[in-house]
């Protein structure tokens, strides 16, 4: 690697780490109140709420990398093209295209980076994730409780409480156990009192009713008067089924055997295929900068992340729009995965056209507001 490559990569170092922290920082910022709701209100240990974090982060890491790398690229050719120094490489014969390979280096790191978060984001929502929750609930159902009002549980349960004088007992309870098959019937319980209980072997969560009737519905309908009940709310995973995320493979041949496929399969196979199409937004980040950082130059210090944040927005939109278009089966899963990288790869192609070639373009400029003054009597 030549000196000036090494110059360029080691620029691009310090901009990208400094917006990574920014970003978690902020992502951490907005999940304060999240946080301290978990920590104060709900009762789990400072461990239990740091391992929830740790699980989702891959996540979230999926979806910044890329943003700082294109907050790093913009910011070095900006201050590249404001200092002179690309005018100075150009005036000692050496062409702008000697600046692509650390530029490369650095957008294939932060490919292989956001890769690999995004395959452990889809491994942690498999596994981790789930069964920490599962863990979480067995110890506080009142996570996902609020008392006078209707919560919808695990889609199964429709729990209303009218108190909760503590985090296991419950008072004025309304349940509907929703029917899982087409054979299954629905039930309606109310008791005047409940009692959270953790089953050990197998793990599961019960609640102890108290004081209630019971009413079945179906062909043959049930109405029960009980002194005790005990309902299990959460239980062990039944044998064989499994809680590993489908494959592509898995959801392609699930589709495929499917009359009518279904919509949320689609958009499972579409969150399969950008696990991997959306890390090649590092590379087209990467090289958005040039013509983002060298033209915005000419328009002011921050115009050049103006643009830069434009074009996030736009990203993230048109992984919204692709994502409606496959729930209501208009767009292919692939298709639609492919289309944000190849909107935004052409746009980046025919900036670096423009800059290749030193084509002149209108300037970039930001609003400007002029406010009157008024005339004084």
């Amino acid at each position: 690697m030549s000196i000036l490559s090494r110059y360029i990569f080691r620029e691009l170092i310090p901009p990208f780490i400094i917006g990574l922290f920014i970003l978690v920082i902020l992502i951490l910022t907005q999940q304060t109140l999240l946080i301290m709701n978990l920590l104060v209100n709900k009762g789990l240990s400072p461990g239990t709420v740091a391992r929830l974090i740790l699980a989702i982060f891959p996540q979230f890491l999926t979806m910044i990398i890329p943003v700082s790398v294109l907050a790093a690229s913009t910011a070095v050719f900006h201050r590249l093209a404001s200092d002179g120094e690309i005018i100075a490489i150009k005036a000692s014969g050496i062409g702008i295209s000697r600046l692509i390979p650390p530029l490369a280096l650095f957008a294939l790191i932060g490919f292989a980076l956001s890769l690999g978060m995004s395959l452990k984001a889809m491994e942690t929502q498999g596994m981790s994730l789930q069964d920490m929750l599962l863990t979480v609930l067995q110890k506080k159902l009142s996570l996902g409780i609020k008392p006078q009002s209707f919560n919808n549980f695990m889609n199964k349960f429709v729990i209303y409480v009218d108190r909760m004088p503590t985090f296991s007992r419950m008072n004025g309870i309304f349940i509907y156990e929703k029917p899982v098959g087409k054979n299954d019937a629905g039930s309606v319980i109310i008791a005047k009192e409940g009692h959270l209980e953790n089953e050990i072997n197998p793990p599961g969560l019960r609640l102890k009713l108290t004081s209630g009737t019971l009413y079945r519905e179906g062909t043959y309908q049930q109405f029960v008067r009980f002194d005790s009940y005990d309902l299990t709310i959460l239980g062990s995973i039944p044998k064989g089924e499994s809680r590993h995320i489908l494959s592509i493979s898995e959801l392609q041949k699930k589709i495929r055997e499917s009359k009518t496929p279904k919509s949320d399969d689609l958009r499972q196979l579409e969150d399969r295929y950008k696990n991997y199409t959306y890390p090649f937004s590092c590379i087209i980040f990467a090289f958005m900068g040039i013509p983002f950082g060298i033209y915005a130059k000419r328009s002011g210090k921050l115009s050049g992340f103006v643009f830069a944040t434009t074009s996030v927005i736009v990203f993230y939109m048109l992984n919204t729009i692709d994502d409606l278009l496959v729930a209501r089966k208009l767009l292919p899963p692939l298709l639609a995965s492919l289309i944000p990288d190849l909107v935004l790869g052409s746009v980046m192609v025919f900036l670096l056209i423009l800059v290749f070639r030193e084509i002149e373009i209108p300037q970039m400029t930001l609003p400007k507001f002029r406010f009157r003054k008024k005339a004084s009597a």
